[in-house]
């Protein structure tokens, strides 16, 4: 999910990173489920991609509804 918020956005895992603060190699382990994302890394994620942090929780939640 993070990797397809990303890639919708056009950007580079690099470019993301750079946006968020955090190194590609972050961004890499978080769309790989190599490290969790908390809510607050992922209201920046959405931020930096330009979509709301509800889509985000939306998008979320549909890929993992008993959650």
């Amino acid at each position: 999910m993070l990797k397809s918020i990303r890639e919708e956005a056009e950007l580079t895992q690099r470019e993301l990173g750079a946006l968020i603060d955090r190194p590609q190699s972050w961004v890499h382990n978080c769309e790989t489920g190599n490290r969790r994302v908390d809510i607050g890394e992922l209201r920046l994620w959405c931020k930096a991609c330009s979509i709301s942090f509800q889509d985000g929780v939306d998008r979320y939640l549909k890929l993992h509804p008993s959650a």
